[in-house]
């Protein structure tokens, strides 16, 4: 109880300080009055793929709505009463991403509510639906494009809240189910479930003859901000871990787990040595982008602080490298460029595999982050470019076939019955594989 009492209170700092930090940051670096008028931009955008808030409206505006969103994860913690793990940790890291890359309080809010209702009508511990509540925002786009992506007026705001609360219920019950599909191998598992809930929306949709069509916001201007921005965060996060009690004993538990869901390395290990691995598979994926000579922007920053968020749950270096080594090498015969926004995108979020690599080695890594790019490219004209986490989906879709593969072919090697680590003789990794396991 000690312990957890500390992690919440350290959590809480950590967080709220973040938070409060964007929001400053981003009236440091932009006038108010633009800071004011980006903010009423993005909060009536539909915010589909590909939506940067620093390309639609400005760079304070984008920081500020980032603050605005992690206090929000942070409140709602507090409100259901959740655990301070890893759970929060990756969840809020993802809210805060994706606040410069599609999410906003209004699309997101009436999720919340969906998710709220469908706890009422089930009767469970609220502070269990943690992961619907953060990572189901995933559909915020499908809010957001209802109530102003086809010029409806009132009725489109009415009809995208509707939306947001349907979303939200449909997520929160199916998340458990769609988890059987991947079986922890894919840890975006909300961005699956997101990928169904939005492709059976978006196909009625099409029915009425609502179409949807991708945009494309890309800023290009900010690379050097966001570069010393997110080197000074990711070296806050190791200081921070090393003051705190970071211990090269505890890192080794945490590189070697496999990383599947749901791996909370705030139990596994502690808090302390969570955020050094938070902070180095942030500078991993910072000098992904920079090496390739991609573009820092909000779409990018989503991707690397999922990235550090998930640095809590489930990802390490051993196990994120190989996979975004599968993606660089699959950009080489030139189908693709590596800084071009949809294979750089894959780089960063295609670690959602990670826990493959982490079971089955460096070469199953490979292979899977090389198929992941060609899935993710393909995948999002079925949801309506609607789910945030398309790189979940797509993640969700590969996995179908290789574990339905593995299963029937060595099930053995999945030992569906007793957790990995059993099988392998090492240490439990903590923490149930239940409904809320995500993103």
């Amino acid at each position: 109880m000690e312990r957890a009492a500390e992690n919440r209170r350290r959590i809480t700092v950590l967080l709220g300080g973040i938070g409060v930090g964007l929001i400053i940051t981003g009236l440091l670096v932009t006038p108010f009055r633009d800071v004011m008028s980006g903010m009423w931009t993005i909060l009536t955008s539909p915010g589909i793929l590909i939506t940067d808030y620093v390309a639609l409206a400005n760079l304070g505006a984008a920081l500020v709505n980032a603050g605005i969103l992690t206090l929000m994860a942070l409140a709602i913690a507090w409100i259901i009463d959740a655990k301070f793990t890893g759970y929060l940790i990756a969840g809020t890291f993802t809210m805060m991403g994706f606040a410069m890359f599609g999410k906003n309080p209004f699309n997101t809010f009436p999720i919340f509510v969906g998710v709220y209702i469908y706890d009422r009508v089930t009767r469970r511990e609220n502070r269990d639906f943690l992961a619907p509540y953060l990572f189901g925002t995933t559909l915020g786009p499908l809010v957001g494009q209802m109530a102003f992506g086809f010029d409806f007026g009132i009725g489109g705001l009415v009809g995208g809240i509707l939306l947001g609360l349907l979303g939200g219920f449909l997520l929160a019950a199916l998340m458990g189910h769609v988890y059987s599909i991947h079986l922890g191998y894919n840890l975006y598992n909300t961005g699956t479930t997101g990928g169904f809930v939005g492709t059976v929306v978006y196909m009625v949709m099409r029915g009425f003859g609502l179409e949807v069509s991708p945009v494309f916001y890309w800023s290009t201007e900010h690379t050097g901000f966001f570069a010393v921005l997110t080197a000074s965060l990711m070296l806050v996060l190791i200081l921070l871990g090393v003051v705190w009690g970071a211990s090269w004993e505890s890192f080794r538990k945490i590189v070697h787990q496999t990383g599947k869901l749901s791996t909370d390395f705030v139990e596994v290990s502690d808090l302390s040595t969570t955020l050094v691995n938070m902070g180095l598979v942030g500078l991993l994926g910072l000098s992904y982008v920079l090496i390739v000579g991609g573009d820092l922007n909000g779409a990018t920053m989503a991707g690397i602080l999922t990235v550090v968020g998930f640095g809590a749950l489930g990802k390490h270096l051993r196990n994120i490298l190989p996979i975004m080594m599968g993606v660089y090498l699959m950009c080489i015969p030139n189908f693709w460029t590596h800084t071009a926004p949809g294979p750089l995108l894959a780089a960063l979020f295609c670690t959602t595999l990670a826990p493959i690599a982490g079971q089955f080695g460096f070469f199953a890594g490979l292979v899977v982050g090389a198929l992941h790019l060609p899935m993710v490219m393909h995948v999002g004209g079925l949801h309506g470019y609607m789910n945030l986490y398309n790189n979940g989906f797509a993640g969700g879709l590969l996995m179908l076939v290789i574990i339905g593969l593995v299963k029937g072919i060595h099930p053995e090697a999945l030992d569906m019955h007793r957790p990995w680590y059993l099988v392998r003789g090492m240490s439990p990794v903590g923490g149930a594989e239940s409904f809320a396991a995500e993103d």
